[in-house]
């Protein structure tokens, strides 16, 4: 991969040469086209440590995109494509898997459920930079509740800009192991998806915030023993149009509280 400096601002296809803009970057990522056939990768022996390392990133895939659709609420606040650095930390939990083959390895979040925990989805403002108190998280039955704290502005709430409201935004959601089968990387459980997200009311920036909880409902009452519960919060900023607040996207934080 390479990027291209200066004052030409190009994207699409030139000969065997790709042109594309990545979100976090202001440059042009330039990448050569060509490579193996799709037949060769498949089927030629050299290319098997290929296959293999394939295989594995369906495994992440599937684990990303199920946590990614667990944190979609919050998508919108998100400055940077996450989706690289979330397979970066999964391959980290699939390569402690040592009983399983090379390109058989699960991706077990139950065993090491704290390295999600922490996860950010922004890289100008964190969400600990914005909300300076920290946040409790704790589950109570078949409920989640995040415990706010009470904020006052310049103190331990800090605006990334100028804008008048924000918000709170929870989400809760069961994150099931992914595990090799015969049949290729599966949820190892399918019986139901648990999610449930909740958010405060728009509270005016510039003034003191009460104490408050957002409480998630509709949790197992008893967690499966291969799946997880993820915890995310968020915070995001808008404006008036008209008559409705509208939040601004790429602007606040949000990251994952807790993993159990």
């Amino acid at each position: 991969m390479a990027k291209l400096e200066g004052t030409i601002q190009l994207t699409g296809s030139v000969q065997n040469l790709s042109f594309y803009k990545m979100r976090g970057s202001d440059k042009i990522i330039i990448r050569r086209k060509g490579g193996p056939s799709k037949k060769q990768v498949k089927n030629a022996k050299n290319f098997e440590n290929t296959r293999r390392n394939n295989m594995e990133f369906g495994g992440r895939a599937l684990a990303a995109a199920t946590i990614k659709s667990y944190l979609h609420p919050l998508l919108f606040l998100a400055d940077y494509n996450i989706v690289g650095p979330l397979n970066a930390l999964l391959r980290t939990i699939q390569k402690m898997d040592t009983t399983s083959g090379w390109g058989k390895r699960h991706v077990l979040l139950t065993k090491q459920p704290r390295l999600l925990e922490g996860f950010t989805l922004n890289r100008r403002y964190l969400l600990e930079t914005i909300v300076r108190t920290p946040v409790v998280c704790n589950l109570q039955g078949e409920q989640v509740h995040i415990d706010l704290p009470a904020l006052v502005p310049g103190i331990n709430f800090m605006s990334p800009g100028n804008y008048p409201y924000f918000r709170f935004i929870g989400t809760a959601g069961l994150v099931p192991d992914i595990c090799y089968t015969e049949h290729g990387y599966m949820l190892k459980y399918k019986e139901r998806s648990y999610f449930e997200y909740a958010q405060s009311d728009w509270l005016p920036v510039n003034a003191p915030a009460s104490a408050s909880t957002l409480i998630l409902k509709g949790m197992p009452a008893n967690k499966p023993a291969d799946c997880s519960i993820m915890v995310a919060l968020g915070v995001a900023f808008g404006k008036l149009k008209g008559d409705t607040i509208v939040p601004e996207k790429y602007v606040g934080g949000a990251k994952v509280l807790i993993v159990v």
